[in-house]
């Protein structure tokens, strides 16, 4: 079969008020679902599991698989331009997966006794007793900030309910340093052949073949069986024809990306003492998070750590003693509740970032046992941003798990496209004389490295990817931005949308990129 040739990048990039809107798709109601006892099959023994690294997102448990009938046959194979509608396929009712598990960041909080230390002081940087800083990689790349750039678009076939795979590979696509570095083929020489957690560089070699595919194909769109094939190879959860959730693929995507990029090749044990934890109840947030990421960075140290890993706060404190607990985790995305409001059907991105960080009590089932106390009491917890990455994943929690079944929250959350302004979540810069041997930036590192943690704290938008029905019932599609445009990724069908088109009620993971200001 013939194809035409795929208009040039500019054309779609264009930003041009020539495109129509997009017809969301009618969903049929599904019947209420049936609670099911499978899971995941076993990775087989003839192949290394990707295992994720310590902390490396908030809620690192899989999310339930979401099933759907969204069929390439139903897909039409030819490229428009310009439609005068958005077709989307059939959806059948299929039998739903069993309940999430709760995240971890709300589970019950159970530490271990911290003992009291003298006096620390927060002028001399905390050392760990693992000795000199381990082997590594040379391998490194430049973190940059990006300008707006042309995307050469190109669709993926959906494979058997795909769309999910396909979502996620348009939005990292478009992600263009950390694309490149893919394409120019620079992670060959950054492979760890070391990592037992990694697969000595096969999941590496077929994300970069899809990415030079999709940058150099003039066709409109890719058959992308050889990646799909490689995915499965090391993840039987995705092989079959099951619908899966598109931010649980993309954390197995960036989490076995990390293990064959890591820089480290013998990791040191850096196990937490009771003395450091007491010293992290006395030390300023800044100067525990940098300490405690330097900590993170001698075991796990990659492209992806530097693109799209920060860091969270979480702190606990017994309302009848009054003893704190203070832990740092590293994150790969936020995941962020929608608060339930009584009456609007549309809530600001802000408002569930302020959720996030609200204080919460802990008592009855969800009582820590306070290690001064000796028993259970009611505490609370705060979380709060410690450390921001260059590229923020932010996943909206739409959905929820009540008994038996699974709830969708369909509220609208309207988030900005440029300028999401993050400054006042973050700690704020400490004074000179309170960071005698702390490193400082240089000026050239501070205006050009965007993980320089200094405000202002400013993100564009550039990517998205959608869900569309239920559980049982749904689809995924990306928006992404093209130099001053937006592109409309329906699998192989690639069309490009006005910008007020990108905020809506299907609006699943975000892609922001910080910005120079």
């Amino acid at each position: 079969m013939s194809h035409s040739p795929r208009p040039t990048a500019y054309a779609f990039g264009s930003g041009t008020t020539s495109s129509t809107s997009i017809t969301y798709p009618s969903i049929t109601p599904a019947s209420p679902p049936v609670t099911s006892a499978s899971s995941f099959s076993p990775t087989p023994p003839s192949f290394t599991p990707v295992s994720l690294p310590p902390q490396a997102s908030i809620n690192p448990s899989p999310l339930a698989r979401r099933r759907s009938e969204c069929m390439n046959g139903s897909i039409s194979s030819g490229f428009t331009h310009r439609p005068t509608s958005i077709d989307y396929p059939d959806l059948h009712v299929i039998r739903p997966p069993p309940p999430v598990a709760t995240p971890v960041s709300e589970r019950q909080d159970s530490r271990p006794h911290l003992l009291h230390s003298s006096s620390y002081s927060i002028s001399v940087p905390y050392t760990t007793k693992a000795g000199p800083k381990p082997p590594t990689i040379q391998s490194n790349y430049p973190v940059v900030y990006w300008p707006d750039a042309p995307i050469n678009p190109a669709g993926l076939k959906n494979l058997g309910n795909t769309c999910y795979m396909n979502a996620t590979i348009q939005c990292l696509s478009a992600t263009v340093p950390f694309a490149r570095f893919f394409t120019d083929g620079r992670w060959r020489s950054a492979v760890n052949m070391l990592n037992p957690l990694g697969t000595k560089g096969s999941l590496a070699d077929a994300f970069a073949q899809i990415l030079r595919e999709m940058a150099h194909s003039e066709l409109p769109y890719l058959n992308p069986v050889g990646f799909r094939k490689s995915i499965c190879n090391h993840a039987v959860q995705f092989s079959g024809s099951d619908q899966h959730d598109s931010q649980e693929f993309l954390t197995f995507l960036l989490d076995g990306l990390h293990e064959d990029l890591n820089r480290i090749l013998t990791k040191p044990n850096n196990e937490s003492s009771p003395e450091r934890e007491a010293e992290l109840e006395k030390l300023p947030q800044q100067i525990a998070s940098e300490q405690e990421w330097d900590i993170y960075r001698m075991r796990n140290d990659s492209l992806i750590v530097d693109y799209f890993q920060g860091q969270f706060r979480n702190r606990l404190e017994c309302l009848t003693c009054h003893h704190t607990s203070t832990t740092y985790n590293s994150f790969m995305y936020l995941s962020l509740p929608i608060p339930n409001l009584k009456g609007p059907s549309k809530v600001s991105l802000y408002s569930c970032l302020d959720t996030f960080v609200k204080e919460e009590v802990l008592e009855k089932s969800e009582a820590w046992h306070c290690p001064r106390c000796k028993t259970l009491r009611s505490a609370t917890k705060i979380l709060s941003l410690s450390r921001l990455p260059p590229v923020l994943l932010i996943h909206l929690k739409r959905f929820s798990v009540k008994g038996p079944f699974t709830d969708k929250i369909e509220t609208t959350v309207d988030f900005p496209l440029r300028g999401l302004d993050l400054t006042n979540y973050m700690p704020p810069p400490l004074p000179p004389d309170m960071r005698k041997n702390a490193e400082k930036p240089t000026p050239t590192s501070a205006a050009n490295d965007p993980r320089v943690q200094l405000p202002p704290y400013r993100y564009d938008l550039y990517g998205v990817t959608n869900h569309f029905g239920s559980l049982s019932n749904g689809h995924y599609t990306a928006f992404v931005s093209s130099r001053s445009g937006w592109l409309y990724c329906d699998d192989s069908r690639i069309t490009s949308i006005d910008s007020k088109e990108v905020v809506g009620r299907p609006a699943y993971v975000l892609y922001y990129k910080r910005i120079k200001t």
